[in-house]
């Protein structure tokens, strides 16, 4: 490895990274303009199960706010949980994910009309998928009573909406 590298960087305990005493990381970048609807990041949900951001949000130098976000998804479902938000004068932006079959969307958007075009920044550490992408399991409600258009299964009787069904083994 190179000279300068292996006095930033050494192999820890666990397989980890060590950092020398006091070291520390930092980020910028290109920066992102908040508006309505406006898209931090996409991850497909094939490839990574979960991400966690750092956000930092500056409507000017005087207006800021940083903050972590952990999102977790699957097709058709994502959920997301902010936390450590700190803000000076007021909470800049709302953030929300999405997802479709395959691709997790993380949106922001100004929290007031005022903020728009906040200038945003993040950093992401993203979690690989384990496992490879299967349907979520459908779950019939069971029921006894009688039904309203909706398909039903009795588990006592072993019928769906009144009609005998008989399972196999195979």
């Amino acid at each position: 490895m190179n000279k300068f590298l292996t006095k930033l960087f050494t192999k820890g305990q666990n397989n980890s990274i060590l950092l020398p005493d006091r070291s520390n990381f930092s980020f910028r970048g290109n920066w992102l303009g908040v508006h309505y609807n406006s898209i931090m990041d996409k991850f497909h949900v094939g490839d990574f199960s979960s991400a966690i951001y750092q956000i930092v949000v500056e409507f000017d130098s005087n207006e800021k706010e940083t903050m972590q976000l952990s999102v977790v998804a699957r097709p058709d479902r994502a959920v997301a949980n902010i936390f450590g938000r700190s803000s000076i004068n007021a909470e800049l932006v709302d953030i929300s994910v999405t997802v479709d079959a395959s691709i997790c969307y993380i949106k922001v958007e100004p929290k007031a009309r005022g903020y728009v075009g906040a200038k945003l920044i993040f950093h992401a550490t993203y979690a690989q998928a384990i496992h490879q992408l299967t349907p979520p399991a459908i779950v019939a409600e069971t029921s006894t009573t009688p039904s309203t258009g909706i398909n039903t299964f009795d588990s006592v009787g072993t019928t769906m909406d009144k009609t005998t069904i008989t399972f196999d083994r195979t």
